[in-house]
């Protein structure tokens, strides 16, 4: 039996990367005005700590996440996978070309793995789309802004998040 609502607990899911942040700045408050010497060093290690989580709380707060889409998001080893009524598909980080955010007409978000075993369409609002941030931090220069930019529109575009660099063979 739990003495929290479901929709209180699932409120403090979302957030919860701002409130560990806070306790965490807070904790280095105390220790910063409550202490002499050294100690005030952790304090300010603290702070710093703090503001560290809320900046990563602050990106993954931004970033396109779904819920009650169609199909399942996993990343499992450095594998995305996607599962659906229609089947599904698997694709291995290591090996992606480019990664792409498209919005439709109507504002839904699809993201488009390019790789050598094809293509990867996955729905912005599946279940799991959450976990594609972890597995993206991984990737050197991830635009997360243009993640961003892709939910806050409403007409139809095309968002280039990531893309292997290239090198010219002459």
């Amino acid at each position: 039996m739990s003495f929290i609502r479901p929709e209180a607990i699932s409120s403090l899911r979302k957030y919860r990367g701002f409130i560990l942040a806070g306790l965490i700045v807070m904790a280095g408050l105390f220790i910063v005005f409550t202490s002499y010497g050294t100690t005030r060093i952790a304090g300010c290690i603290f702070l710093v700590v703090g503001g560290l989580v809320g900046h990563d709380a602050y990106r993954r707060f931004k970033f396109p996440a779904g819920e009650g889409g169609a199909g399942v998001v996993d990343v499992d080893e450095r594998r995305v996978s996607y599962l659906s009524a229609e089947g599904g598909m698997s694709i291995s980080m290591d090996t992606l070309e480019r990664i792409e955010l498209h919005r439709n007409a109507k504002g839904r978000i699809t993201w488009v793995f390019y790789g050598p075993e094809g293509l990867l369409y996955v729905p912005g609002d599946a279940e799991g789309t959450d976990k594609l941030f972890d597995a993206l931090v991984a990737l050197p220069g991830v635009n997360y802004t243009q993640a961003q930019a892709a939910t806050q529109g409403k007409g139809p575009d095309l968002f280039l998040i990531w893309q292997r660099n290239r090198t010219k063979r002459h």
